[in-house]
C-alpha cells in the first residue's frame, strides 16, 4: 500500500519543523511506500474564506484518484490513539486499499466538498496547529502507526 501526503503550505527547508519531519520521513522509507506534495495557498487578493477554502479545496480534490482512501486531518474529526491509527493502516492493507491519502487543508479550513469525499476525518488535536507542525505530527504518527503494526519497539505504552 502507497501512503500519500497532501497538504496545503508551504515547504520551507529551513524551518526547523522540515528538519524534524525529515527524520521521520527517512525512517519510513523502509517501511512504507511515501509520497507528498504541497499545494501553494491559494493568493487571492480580496476573496473570501468561503471562496479561498473552495479554491484550495478544488485543487486538493483534483489531486485524488477514485479509489484513492482520503483521510482528511480537520478538527471536527475523530481522535484516536496512535494504536487506533495503527488499526487503521492495518484494516486498509486487509482491504487492498491501493493508496491511502491524508490531507492537511488550507489556513482557512477546507470546503465541505472535501469533507464529503474524505472516507475518515481524522482531528489531530482540537487546537489548531500551523501547517508545518500539523505536518511533523503526522508524519510521526504515520511513522509510530508502521512500528506498532511491525512490532517494532519505537512505541511504548504507559
Amino acid at each position: 500500500m502507497k501512503v500519500h501526503l497532501l497538504w496545503v503550505g508551504r515547504k520551507g527547508k529551513r524551518e526547523p519543523e522540515s528538519e524534524l519531519c525529515q527524520r521521520y520521513l527517512t525512517r519510513l522509507e523502509s517501511r512504507v511506500r511515501f509520497s507528498e506534495k504541497v499545494l501553494k495557498p491559494f493568493q487571492g487578493g480580496n476573496q473570501s474564506t468561503t471562496d479561498i477554502q473552495q479554491r484550495e479545496s478544488a485543487r486538493l480534490l483534483a489531486e485524488l484518484n477514485p479509489d484513492d482512501y482520503l483521510i482528511l486531518c480537520d478538527e471536527r474529526g475523530k481522535n484516536v490513539s496512535s494504536k487506533g491509527l495503527a488499526k487503521l493502516f492495518a484494516d486498509r492493507e486487509r482491504a487492498a486499499a491501493r493508496r491511502l491519502v491524508f490531507c492537511i487543508g488550507g489556513a482557512m479550513g477546507v470546503a465541505d466538498a472535501l469533507r464529503q469525499r474524505a472516507d475518515f476525518m481524522l482531528s489531530l488535536s482540537q487546537m489548531t496547529l500551523p501547517h508545518a507542525l500539523a505536518r511533523v505530527l503526522l508524519v510521526e504518527q504515520i511513522y509510530r502507526a508502521h512500528c506498532i503494526n511491525s512490532g517494532h519497539p519505537y512505541h511504548h505504552e504507559g
